[in-house]
C-alpha cells in the first residue's frame, strides 16, 4: 500500500460529499502528481496551498553556516533553530452528522432555565413600574427586597379577592334559589369571578401603595416634633455638646421625628461620615421639616461653618411659615363652616319641613319612609364631604 501510494503521488486534498436522497457520497482524498501534475478531479476539491508557517522543501535542506574564527575549536550544538522536517498529510475520514445523543441535553438546560414563566413575567413588570419601592422598603424597615414584597402583596390579594368571590357566590346562590331562576349555580359563579378580578384589581392596588402610606403618614407625624426637637438640639449644641452627641439625645421621646435622628446616629455609629449619613437619611425622609434642617446642617459641616447659627435661621424660618399657614387656614375654615351650616344642616331641616307642609296642599308626590330614608343618606354623604374638606386643608404639623 505504500508502494501505491508513492506512485500515486501526495494527497493534495479531498473532494466534496454529494448526497443524492437518502444516499451519501463521501469524500475521497485527490493524490498529486508526483513531477507536479494532478489528476482531473483535482479541480473539484479544495486543495491544499502552502502557507507561511508549512515548511518547503527549501527549508528541509541542512542550512550552512558561514565559518568563523573559532572554527578550529569543539563547538556546541547549533544555537540557531532548524527548520522541523514537512510531515505528510494525514487523510481524515469524512465527518458523516449524527443524530443529537443525551450527552447534549446538560448544555441545553441553562438556556431552559432563561425561560420565565408567565407569572415571573407579570411580577417583573410590577417590579419595574414600582421605582421608587426599594427605597422605601429600605427607609420602613421592610426586609426582602421588592421582588418578595410584591409576590406577597400579590399573594395576600388573590386570598382576599378569592374569600369575598367565595362569600358572594354563597349569597347570590341562596338568593337566586328562592326566586325561581334558572341556573342560579352558573349565574351566581360568574358574578363571583367578575367580582374576583375587580377586587383582585384594587386590593392589589392598595397593598403596594402601604410603603407609600405608611412613610408618608410617618413624615405628617414627624412635622409635629421636629421643631422642639431641633431646638432641643440646639440648646445642646450651644452649651458644648457635639452635634453627634445632640442628636443622640433627641433621637428619642419627640415620636416619628425621634426616628429619623436615630437613623442618622445609627449610620454614624456603623462608620459613615455624619454630613454622608445626613444626606442618605434626609434624601429617604418625606418630612420636608427634617429635610430643610439636616440639609443646612449638612451644608455646614462640609464648608466648616458654625452649625448653631444655620439651625437657628433655618427653625425661625420654618416657625414664620407656619404662622401664615396657620392663617391661612384659619381663614379658609371660616368659609367651610359656613357653607356647612348652610348645606349639612339649615336647607336639609327647612328643606324637609317645607316639603312636607306643600304635599299636604299640593298632592305632586307624598313624603313617605322610602323618601325619608333618603334625605337622611344624602345628608350623611354632606357631613362625610365637609369632613374631608377641612381635614385636607388642616396643616400637616397640626395633625
Amino acid at each position: 500500500m505504500a508502494d501505491a501510494t508513492q506512485n500515486q503521488g501526495n494527497i493534495v486534498g479531498f473532494t466534496k460529499p454529494k448526497k443524492f436522497l437518502f444516499f451519501k457520497k463521501r469524500s475521497k482524498p485527490i493524490y498529486g502528481a508526483s513531477q507536479g501534475a494532478q489528476p482531473a478531479g483535482a479541480a473539484q476539491g479544495p486543495q491544499i496551498r502552502p502557507t507561511a508557517t508549512s515548511p518547503t522543501p527549501q527549508a528541509q535542506q541542512p542550512q550552512r553556516q558561514p565559518a568563523t574564527a573559532n572554527q578550529g575549536y569543539p563547538q556546541g550544538p547549533a544555537q540557531q533553530p532548524q527548520a522541523k522536517p514537512s510531515q505528510p498529510v494525514q487523510p481524515q475520514p469524512a465527518t458523516i452528522p449524527q443524530p443529537a445523543t443525551s450527552a447534549a441535553k446538560p448544555a441545553e438546560q441553562p438556556e431552559q432555565k432563561k425561560n420565565l414563566t408567565r407569572f415571573q413575567m407579570y411580577l417583573n413588570n410590577v417590579v419595574a413600574k414600582q421605582r421608587d419601592l426599594d427605597d422605601l422598603l429600605r427607609s420602613q424597615n421592610i426586609l426582602g427586597g421588592p421582588a418578595i414584597f410584591v409576590k406577597k402583596m400579590i399573594i395576600n390579594a388573590i386570598v382576599v379577592s378569592a374569600v369575598v368571590a367565595f362569600v358572594m357566590i354563597i349569597l347570590f346562590n341562596s338568593i337566586l334559589t328562592t326566586k325561581n331562576v334558572a341556573n342560579p349555580l352558573v349565574i351566581s359563579i360568574v358574578i363571583g369571578v367578575v367580582l374576583f378580578v375587580g377586587i383582585y384589581q384594587f386590593t392589589f392596588r392598595q397593598f403596594l401603595r402601604f410603603p407609600y402610606v405608611r412613610a408618608k403618614s410617618e413624615g405628617r407625624s414627624a412635622e409635629n416634633g421636629i421643631l422642639f426637637a431641633a431646638r432641643d438640639m440646639i440648646i445642646s449644641l450651644r452649651s458644648g455638646i457635639p452635634l453627634f452627641n445632640a442628636m443622640m439625645s433627641v433621637s428619642t421621646g419627640y415620636g416619628s421625628a425621634s426616628k429619623e435622628f436615630a437613623k442618622v446616629v445609627s449610620l454614624i455609629q456603623l462608620g459613615t461620615p455624619m454630613a454622608d449619613a445626613i444626606d442618605q437619611v434626609s434624601r429617604a425622609s418625606t418630612s420636608k421639616t427634617f429635610k430643610r434642617i439636616m440639609l443646612q446642617a449638612s451644608v455646614s459641616i462640609r464648608e466648616g461653618a458654625d452649625v448653631v447659627q444655620a439651625l437657628e435661621e433655618v427653625v425661625e424660618q420654618v416657625m414664620q411659615e407656619r404662622i401664615i399657614e396657620l392663617r391661612r387656614y384659619g381663614q379658609r375654615l371660616n368659609a367651610l363652616s359656613m357653607f356647612y351650616m348652610l348645606f349639612g344642616i339649615i336647607f336639609p331641616s327647612m328643606g324637609i319641613a317645607v316639603l312636607t307642609i306643600l304635599t299636604t296642599f299640593i298632592s305632586i308626590f307624598t313624603v313617605n319612609t322610602d323618601f325619608l330614608i333618603l334625605i337622611i343618606v344624602f345628608i350623611g354623604l354632606l357631613q362625610v364631604i365637609f369632613l374631608n374638606l377641612m381635614k385636607s386643608s388642616r396643616p400637616v404639623f397640626s395633625l
